[in-house]
């Protein structure tokens, strides 16, 4: 099979490897579609990691099963999540499951910009049946799992005023999601025109300075966290969906956060809930985001895939091997 390997941060070489063969409790999927992620263009988050084979938004087709698999088999069509918590430890048990060790250690073999994907016998039962939902709409069910996640740690309700910065993929996706969720309002911040209309036709609205109860962030620039913050009505909630660079100043008046009674939290990746509502949103048309997919381009164009994300030139990039 072929996959598309980064070696640096900035070269991708497509190489031959021979097909993965399933172990006991694992399946291989041939890959149908992977969906270009914020992380896989990364440096700070990359770089770690090269070289390697990128991209976990994984939609495949079962080609083979291992030994006691029930439930996959050779044909079915599924999405494919890269984690799996234990579902036990205390970090689970707090809510924290993208922080238990066995979600981290979990893992695709190889990653999605390759012809075929080794599912680790851990992730199997987390594979959810296509059915009918078009596999490039099924990309995004592990970013919309994501932004849910984000979401409910931000404590969103239905009746809440929410922000959202920056209006690329994730962002066009919190808004679908809180519009879904009942809030009263969202705003939207967007330099950028096209995508700033884009929101607007998502049902956002340009902010001008109204407090809100949630500010969703999806660029962590000192600036933008600054202005977020200074939205907040008291009692508010600053989201950091981007993480800044290690070391960086974040931007918040500790005062502030004292006297307002301000919450910062973090999101990271999704659980299996996540991915299992994110997938009933996109398979009953609540979300649509086929809209949201500028570039769809094959194997031998990873490279490009990944430098039109990180320039921004595209709203969404899919590898279609």
């Amino acid at each position: 099979m072929r996959v598309a390997r980064s070696t640096t941060t900035r070269e991708v070489v497509v190489e031959e490897l021979a097909d993965p063969s399933p172990g006991p409790g694992e399946v291989v999927c041939r890959v149908l579609a992977c969906g270009v992620c914020g992380s896989d263009v990364s440096d700070g988050y990359v770089s770690r990691k090269l070289p390697a084979v990128l991209g976990h938004e994984v939609v495949g087709e079962v080609l083979a099963v291992g030994t006691a698999v029930t439930a996959a088999a050779v044909g079915d069509r599924v999405v494919v999540h890269h984690h799996a918590p234990c579902g036990d430890c205390r970090r689970c048990r707090r809510g924290h499951e993208t922080l238990c060790d066995r979600y981290r250690a979990t893992a695709l073999d190889p990653g999605g910009f390759a012809e075929q994907v080794r599912v680790e016998a851990a992730l199997v039962p987390e594979l959810l049946a296509l059915g009918s939902v078009d596999p490039l709409a099924a990309t995004f069910v592990e970013p919309l799992g994501c932004v849910l996640r984000a979401l409910d740690r931000a404590r969103l309700r239905a009746g809440d005023e929410l922000l959202v910065v920056g209006a690329g993929s994730n962002g066009l996706l919190a808004i679908a999601a809180a519009r879904a969720r009942g809030v009263a309002r969202v705003w939207v911040r967007e330099p950028r025109e096209g995508r700033r209309r884009l929101a607007e036709a998502w049902g956002a609205k340009v902010h001008t300075d109204e407090p809100v109860d949630v500010a969703f962030l999806t660029t962590a620039s000192e600036a933008a966290v600054t202005d977020a913050a200074a939205a907040l009505d008291a009692g508010g909630v600053l989201c950091l969906y981007a993480t800044t660079k290690a070391g960086a100043p974040l931007g918040v008046d500790g005062e502030q956060l004292f006297l307002r009674e301000l919450t910062v939290c973090s999101s990271w990746s999704a659980g299996p809930r996540d991915m299992r509502t994110a997938y009933d949103l996109i398979a009953s048309g609540t979300i649509d985001p086929l809209e949201l997919v500028t570039h769809r381009l094959g194997l031998d164009e990873t490279a490009r895939a990944l430098d039109l994300q990180r320039r921004g030139e595209a709203i969404k990039v899919v590898v279609v091997p």
